[in-house]
């Protein structure tokens, strides 16, 4: 017998919750390391002895030295600059056929379409999780991030921070679930749900007790039941429960999405692993190293500046600086220092915080993203003397940036898409298109970080240009190999050219057509006037009278 015939739906989400809680607990004792070294205001997990809202905030009573709150504010900073940033176009929308995306009417939609996109961003709190979304990943290896519609804003992005949520991949091993701890007040869960609250809120609520903690946990997941013949039935089914609610199919609220309404990408993963691994669980160890030599530095400064004294019984040391103990009888030679700290224990203790420093600026990639600030001699002058400097470096982050476009930015602009179309924030479908049903929307990524890998081959590109250009000077056939359409297109691709700078293959020969005819017009403009002075000199020849006929026959017949 199935066991789960006979449960309810709220049966059958807390015992899914269950396993996945057992799959994050492997990850949490590292998690909570990296945020006490790193990002102390990061990290969520549940306690018993819980504060407002069941969530314990980490301090950093205990943090020595903020080298990991640096380095890790560099790549957070760097990511979303390089990747998502909102002051410059970082994605262009495009179909399928590249021949339909030629098209006038379809190029000036889909032109609009992106432009639109980009406004409706900018006004919600997109980029602002994004920002946080990042950081997450290159501490924790994962973050998590939901967007929902909202009739002010048009969109609302909750971003989370580890310990908040659960996630499960699919068979094709990307994150497709999510569960959620979001706990509210009861005045904030009577507002959200208004009398679907369970009985013991609302009477909460009717007794004024509007701070009393309400435990909440969502599902977000693939709708099980999803019918898409069936009017209202959605691909994603969103369901709300109080963990509070006694009764065993208390649900307090479910609805559902029309698209993945989140995304919760990870840093890089290994086989088939839920969470991933991060450049945060590869410095831990330097991070934990760099705190105990801190206190070693700190414990050898005031050993120099206050070493440990021996007196008589008579005396008692202050320690306070400039200040003067006397005692009757003593002598120098009765007060004792019985070990001094050598001066050079703290340059020694300090060149080995240099290396943690290299190594947490290596492994977080803070390294990478000072490239400009730390290089050494002429700094460089363009991306490609960047890319070029960095070849090496931007080919390790070159599977997170991939990684990050797939799980991250494709599916938020998915989203965001969605919640356009469905609220008439979109211009009309060009005829032309409309009548290409099911033609994809394709989105390619034009960020910054996007172009530096892209143009790793650019040198590539021009080097083998050049060598044809030089070997042409001594056989002119060798430029017969060189298809200049090919390459004008894919060097405009590697360096991330608007799509608008360059004509389409149809428009370039009509205008190399155009140019043949007009050399051609030119050549016979030229040799007009000696066709018409031949002409002339013919006419005058038949005229000439030789001998009983024309000089021209006469002429033709030797």
């Amino acid at each position: 017998m199935d066991r789960a015939a006979g449960q309810s739906l709220r049966q059958k989400l807390e015992l899914q919750l269950g396993g996945m809680k057992s799959i994050r607990a492997d990850y949490e004792g590292e998690w909570s390391d990296i945020a006490r070294f790193a990002q102390p205001a990061r990290s969520r997990f549940l306690t018993n002895a819980r504060d407002r809202g069941g969530r314990r905030r980490i301090r950093n009573n205990r943090l020595l030295d903020p080298k990991g709150i640096e380095a890790f504010r560099t790549l957070t900073n760097g990511m979303t600059s390089g990747l998502s940033s909102i002051s410059r176009p970082w994605f262009i929308l495009t179909i399928g056929d590249p021949e339909l995306a030629e098209h006038p009417d379809v190029k000036a939609w889909l032109a609009e379409v992106e432009k639109r996109l980009y406004d409706f961003l900018a006004l919600t709190n997109f980029y602002g999780a994004l920002k946080a979304g990042y950081a997450e990943l290159g501490l924790f290896g994962v973050e998590a991030c939901v967007m929902v519609e909202d009739r002010q804003f048009g969109a609302v992005c909750h971003a989370m921070t580890v310990g908040e949520y659960w996630i499960a991949i699919s068979a094709s091993l990307k994150p497709d679930t999510l569960f959620r701890y979001c706990p509210m007040d009861v005045r904030q869960a009577v507002q959200t749900f208004g009398n679907r609250v369970a009985p013991w809120v609302m009477q909460a609520y009717n007794g004024s007790n509007y701070t009393q903690t309400v435990e909440y946990y969502q599902a977000i997941q693939p709708n099980p039941d999803y019918n898409p013949e069936k009017l209202g039935s959605k691909p994603y089914r969103s369901v709300y429960w109080d963990q509070g609610d006694q009764r065993a199919d208390g649900i307090t609220r479910i609805s559902g999405f029309d698209e993945q309404p989140f995304w919760a990408p990870r840093w890089d993963v290994i086989g088939g692993d839920t969470y991933g691994v991060s450049p945060g669980m590869d410095a831990l160890p330097a991070l934990r190293e760099l705190q105990m030599q801190t206190k070693r530095r700190n414990e050898a400064i005031d050993a120099m500046v206050k070493p440990e004294k021996i007196a008589p019984p008579s005396i008692r040391l202050t320690g306070e600086p400039g200040r003067t103990v006397r005692g009757t009888g003593i002598t120098a030679d009765q007060i004792i220092i019985p070990y001094q700290i050598p001066y050079q224990a703290v340059a020694a203790i300090g060149g080995e915080i240099d290396k943690i420093y290299a190594q947490i600026d290596a492994l977080s990639y803070a390294e990478l993203f000072n490239a400009i600030t730390n290089m050494q001699g002429i700094q460089p002058r363009n991306m490609e003397e960047i890319a070029s400097r960095n070849e090496e470096k931007l080919t390790q982050l070159g599977p997170v940036i991939e990684r990050v476009s797939d799980e991250k930015l494709q599916p938020a602009i998915d989203r965001a898409f969605g919640i356009m179309d469905r609220g008439g924030m979109l211009p009309p479908v060009p005829a032309v298109l409309a009548q290409q049903a099911g033609m994809p929307i394709k989105v390619e990524f034009i960020s910054i970080l996007h172009q530096m890998q892209r143009m790793i081959g650019i040198g590539q590109i021009e080097r083998v240009v050049g060598f044809i250009g030089n070997l042409a000077g001594a056989d002119p056939s060798a430029l017969d190999k060189l298809d200049t359409d090919a390459t004008i297109d894919e060097y405009a691709y590697r360096v991330g050219a608007p799509v608008k700078m360059l004509r389409s293959d149809e428009d370039a020969g009509q205008i190399r057509q155009q140019r043949a005819a007009q050399q051609r017009q030119a050549q016979m403009a030229e040799m007009a006037p000696a066709a018409q002075q031949g002409a002339q000199a013919a006419r005058l020849l038949s005229e000439t009278d030789a001998g009983g006929q024309s000089m021209l026959d006469r002429l033709i017949a030797q």
